[in-house]
């Protein structure tokens, strides 16, 4: 069937196969001041295409069914397999999923991905939220209310065995395996899982190589190893974190933080923002106050001799008299003066 425009007939013989980016989605997916955020959308309709189902056709072109378009139960995606997608830097990639996480946009789980082999944590799985992409799609969507809708967030899944030779190719960035599963098999503990999940969320080595700390060789990771075991997982990573926002991305920055931490007897990372709290105000209290503005008055000591017996000090009546008597002097001269101009003939 022909259009009548002959670009629209040849645009429409395209097999164009990617992202759709609802027009919406400028106007709702936005920061507070309303600007739209375009990191946020492009990652958003990225993952919407992964779960988009693809149809499954048999040879003379009926729909036989559909599958998803990679393997296990949630994609798995890497902050960096973004950023090399699209252009973006790794740290906007993370920001981006950090706001659809927030306004419940997005699901995120962090996985440890083992094999006979090797061990993986930190493996990103993301998933969006179907109900709330729909509303985000209607004309008088708010962020604000997308919260009522959001399923739980599971901290870990189960998934069935998926050997090397299964693995997608679709999937970018998933580590490759020889055997095992996505994701550790659900533990009889909860409570010693979820401790397990939340050491994987906040893993010291892998925030070390995100942030670009330097060089991670087996010295290093025996000095964050030691950190550790001698305060916490939570309060290395807290003292990288404090480098980074002071921009100081080596270890040295951070070691001194520890020392001080360990000097303190830090106890969490709560308890070192106490502690750094009581000391601050203990320095407020201690500093000497100065007046503002005002240099400070030099005063001299007088030498001992200078106030000894013999020394004679004057009366201040006496400057009084002296000054009286030489005015006396100087009004007679005046008057001499005058009385021999007058007896001058002209």
């Amino acid at each position: 069937m022909k259009s009548g425009c002959r670009v629209a007939d040849r645009i429409g013989e395209l097999e164009i196969v990617g992202n759709i980016v609802p027009h919406l989605w400028y106007k709702n997916i936005t920061f507070t001041s309303g600007k739209a955020h375009f990191v946020a959308i492009t990652l958003l309709a990225d993952i919407v295409y992964w779960y988009r189902p693809m149809v499954i056709r048999d040879d003379s072109g009926m729909i036989m069914g559909a599958r998803t378009k990679f393997k296990g139960d949630m994609l798995q995606k890497s902050y960096q397999a973004f950023a090399d997608t699209y252009g973006f830097t790794k740290r906007q990639v993370k920001d981006a999923i950090d706001f659809l996480v927030e306004h419940h946009l997005l699901v995120r789980e962090f996985r440890t991905i083992s094999s006979s082999s090797i061990i993986l944590s930190n493996v990103m799985y993301v998933q969006p939220v179907a109900e709330n992409v729909k509303r985000v799609m209607d004309e008088r969507s708010h962020l604000a209310e997308l919260a009522s809708v959001c399923p739980p967030v599971t901290l870990e899944r189960t998934s069935p065995s998926v050997p090397k030779e299964d693995l997608s190719r679709h999937e970018e960035g998933a580590p490759e395996m020889e055997e095992g599963t996505y994701t550790e098999s659900t533990s009889k503990n909860p409570s010693k899982k979820n401790e397990q999940q939340q050491c994987a969320g906040e893993c010291p080595v892998t925030f070390f190589k995100e942030n670009e700390f330097g060089r991670l060789g087996s010295f290093m990771q025996e000095k964050i190893k030691s950190w550790c075991e001698r305060l916490s997982d939570s309060l290395v990573v807290e003292a990288m974190k404090r480098a980074v926002e002071q921009g100081k991305h080596y270890w040295s920055y951070v070691d001194a933080i520890l020392v001080k931490w360990e000097l303190l007897q830090v106890e969490d990372v709560n308890d070192a923002r106490s502690k750094e709290d009581e000391g601050m105000v203990e320095k407020m209290y201690k500093k000497p106050t100065r007046s503002v503005g005002r240099k400070p008055v030099r005063t001299e000591l007088l030498p001992d001799w200078f106030t000894e017996e013999g020394t004679v000090e004057a009366p201040a009546e006496s400057f009084d008299e002296d000054f009286d008597v030489e005015k006396a002097k100087l009004m007679a001269e005046l008057e001499a003066f005058r009385e021999r101009g007058a007896g001058v003939v002209m």
